[in-house]
């Protein structure tokens, strides 16, 4: 990117901010909770942040929905990722090139929540804002009896995310969550085949797309986009890709391919040693909580891998036994 561009894209990501900033100063007292700008920076802090720090030196957003760490604790836990806050207590990340990484606490992993600061901030401000009332507090009918929130509510304030941030895989995959959770199964694979449009090395993306095939018994294409999951993954060295070849090997059995089982199941076990233990103490978890389902899940992930593993073996047939 040549100069006079990168000074276009700072000043449009400036006034973005700007923007963003004066929408919270509209909202309700209390709402929100932002320090004054600090005197000076620590230094080697990404543009993005520098833009957001000339702001505020952190703070609360929508109470503590959205917390922004003081600029003298932004921290690099991953080289080239600078930490600087978290969201619904997922800790956020920006790295060099100015994407915002938001941790999945279920999957372990970091997937890309925005491709710029910007965009981001300004998606999850209206996005959030839906699940409050002109006072400030909670809007009627956001949550259910449990606590959870409504899932039409969730839909509509991920689509308000994505309106400001297309491009960001992030909410679009939550998004495609949200509309399976629904049952709206052909709306939820349009967007995730937006995703994987957007991000070919979206393995979980890649991974959902063929459990809807799967679901519907389309087990050729499945099996292809398990592939593609297993495939990328490995090439970005993904810490979770023996997880993937090894839902490639479950599948082959479904499908009674001996030759890709065996492919799949080496890969598997050669990229994670560890996943048979962790496969095993999980199953033995769901059991024990009486989830049989989800134990007969891993089981056949694990049979498909290490079948003839006593250990496996064993804890198959108790499984079956319930």
């Amino acid at each position: 990117m040549g100069k006079r561009r990168r000074e276009d894209a700072a000043r449009q990501e400036g006034d973005a901010l700007d923007r963003a900033f004066a929408r919270l100063e509209e909202a309700p007292a209390g709402l929100h909770d932002l320090e004054p700008p600090a005197a000076r920076l620590p230094p080697g802090l990404p543009e993005g942040l520098i833009e957001l720090y000339a702001r505020c030196d952190g703070g609360r957003l929508f109470l503590d929905t959205i917390e922004l760490v003081r600029s003298t604790e932004i921290t690099m836990p991953v080289a080239g990722r600078w930490r600087f806050g978290t969201i619904d207590g997922d800790p956020l990340s920006i790295d060099h090139r100015g994407k915002i990484w938001r941790f999945d606490a279920n999957l372990e992993d970091e997937l890309c929540d925005g491709t710029r600061l910007d965009r981001w901030l300004a998606g999850v401000i209206e996005a959030t804002e839906l699940f409050y009332d002109a006072d400030g507090e909670f809007a009627e009918d956001v949550f259910d009896d449990e606590g959870e929130i409504e899932p039409r509510v969730r839909e509509k304030s991920l689509r308000a995310q994505i309106k400001r941030d297309a491009a960001a895989p992030g909410p679009r995959w939550r998004l495609a969550q949200a509309l399976a959770d629904q049952g709206a199964i052909e709306d939820a694979r349009n967007e995730l085949e937006q995703v994987v449009s957007d991000d070919p090395a979206f393995a979980w993306a890649w991974l959902d797309l063929a459990r809807i095939s799967e679901k519907l018994g389309d087990l050729g294409n499945a099996t292809d986009e398990i592939r593609m999951a297993a495939e990328t993954a490995d090439g970005t060295q993904h810490p979770q890709a023996g997880y993937f070849w090894a839902q490639l090997a479950r599948l082959a059995v479904r499908t009674g391919d001996d030759l890709l089982r065996a492919e799949a199941a080496t890969r598997a076990s050669l990229i994670a040693p560890d996943l048979r233990r962790a496969q095993l103490d999980g199953a033995t978890a769901s059991l024990a909580a009486g989830d049989v389902v989800s134990a007969r899940g891993l089981i056949e992930l694990l049979r498909a891998v290490w079948p003839r593993d006593l250990e496996v073996l064993d804890l198959a047939r108790r499984v079956e036994g319930n």
